[in-house]
C-alpha cells in the first residue's frame, strides 16, 4: 500500500510524495555528490582542493659518502663533512627523462650551489644537493638549467614529492620546495 499524505487547504485532495520517496531522493543526491568527489579525488591523485608542496628528501647519514660523489668536486668534501657532522644536511633528488623524450643535459641550482652537468637517461639517477636555504627555514627554491649546446632539455623529471615534470626546458625553470626541518642524525 502506497503511503500518501493528503493536505487541507488550497491543495486539498492532491497527493504529496511520501516521506520515504523524499528521503530516497535526498540519499541519492548525497550519494551522487560523494561519488563525484571520490572520482575527482582519484583523478587528481589526492584531495582536489588541497595543494601539495613539492618536498625535498634528506640524504640518510649512512648514504652521505655515496651521495657526495654526485656533488660538484670543488665543494663535495666540505658539504659531505658538514653533513656527516650533522651540522648541515644534504638533500637528494632523482633525475631522469620521460620515455620517448630526447632528454638532454641539465644542471641543478640550489641556493648558490650549482651541480655538475648530468645527462638525463631513462633510469633515475640519484643526485645530492645542499638545501637551497638554511635547513631550519624548511623552504627554498631549486632551479633546473638546460646544460646542452642550446641550453635545452626535453622530458625532464625531478623527483621531489610529487615529481616535477618539465616537458620542454629552454634556459631554466624554478620550483619552490619545502622540507621538514628535523634532526638529520
Amino acid at each position: 500500500m502506497s503511503e500518501q499524505i493528503r493536505t487541507a487547504g488550497p491543495d486539498a485532495g492532491k497527493a504529496l510524495p511520501s516521506r520515504k520517496r523524499r528521503t530516497g531522493l535526498f540519499v541519492g543526491l548525497i550519494g551522487g555528490v560523494l561519488t563525484a568527489g571520490a572520482v575527482l579525488f582519484t583523478l587528481n591523485g589526492g584531495a582536489p582542493l588541497l595543494t601539495k608542496n613539492p618536498t625535498l628528501a634528506l640524504v640518510a647519514p649512512a648514504e652521505i659518502s655515496d651521495a657526495s660523489k654526485t656533488l660538484d668536486p670543488a665543494s663535495s668534501e666540505q658539504l659531505a663533512s658538514r653533513a656527516k657532522e650533522c651540522s648541515v644536511p644534504l638533500a637528494q633528488v632523482a633525475i631522469w627523462k620521460t620515455p620517448g623524450a630526447s632528454g638532454g643535459a641539465i644542471r641543478i641550482r640550489s641556493g648558490s650551489y650549482i651541480s655538475p652537468v648530468f645527462t638525463l637517461t631513462d633510469a633515475p639517477q640519484r643526485v645530492a644537493i645542499p638545501f637551497p636555504a638554511p635547513y631550519a627555514s624548511g623552504q627554498g627554491v631549486i632551479s633546473v638549467e638546460g646544460a646542452g649546446i642550446e641550453g635545452a632539455a626535453d622530458g625532464v623529471v625531478i623527483s621531489v614529492s610529487p615529481a616535477w615534470h618539465i616537458n620542454s626546458l629552454v634556459g631554466s625553470a624554478s620550483l619552490h620546495v619545502v622540507w621538514k626541518p628535523d634532526k638529520p642524525c
